[in-house]
């Protein structure tokens, strides 16, 4: 046999590789687990029922789920060699940009002795915290998940998955257990806890996502 026809008959029946992307699976149970951890650990609040009948808790996880689907989108990207990340990079700065838009427009229609308070909330102080908390028990899954994936750039790559993570632990944090309702509060304390996630992930992710 010609070493041209060996060629074409080991190259026959080869189809492309699927581009690699992150276990839908495990990003479910990175959901689940967020929510449990929520529910075990923080409560659920008692009017849950009641609150998920309006528009606030909805409008929070929408803009947390957001965060969680660019994150991902973001670390797919950075985990196939040669794609550029800044299309999934720009969307998330964008729905950042347009919420933190919302709240300071917002702001400018309440009543000045009234903004700080709507503000601050009753909970600034730990909301960011408990939203790391619950990201720690989503996170393992969430890196998990990428594990086909292969980053080039591991510090960025975990910084995405921890943004991701934070997304869905912001996400079930605001709709089981957090009350607050200002546009400018998630604006602030849910974006700085998200943002502290994807920091804890650019660090993990340095060592985790080497190859």
């Amino acid at each position: 046999m010609k070493t041209d026809d060996l060629i074409d008959a080991l190259a026959a029946g080869l189809e492309p590789a699927k581009p690699a992307r992150p276990s839908p699976d495990l990003l479910i149970a990175a959901a689940l687990t967020a929510g449990a951890t929520v529910a075990l650990l923080l409560g659920v609040r008692p009017d849950l029922a009641q609150a998920l009948q309006g528009p606030i808790p909805w409008m929070k996880g929408l803009y947390t789920a957001t965060l969680t689907g660019t994150g991902i989108w973001l670390a797919t990207r950075l985990g196939r060699p040669g794609v550029d990340p800044r299309p999934a990079a720009f969307a998330m700065l964008a729905v950042v940009a347009a919420v933190v838009l919302w709240g300071v427009i917002e702001m400018s229609l309440t009543p000045p002795e009234r903004r700080m308070a709507d503000w601050l909330g009753g909970t600034w102080t730990v909301c960011g915290r408990n939203i790391v908390l619950v990201s720690a028990f989503a996170a393992p899954l969430v890196f998990l998940s990428a594990r086909r994936l292969a980053p080039t750039r591991p510090t960025t790559a975990g910084l995405a998955l921890g943004l991701a993570t934070g997304g869905l632990a912001a996400a079930a944090y605001g709709l089981l257990h957090c009350g607050e309702a200002t546009a400018a509060f998630v604006a602030t304390w849910y974006t700085l806890g998200v943002a502290a996630a994807g920091l804890i992930g650019a660090a993990v992710g340095r060592f985790a996502l080497r190859w």
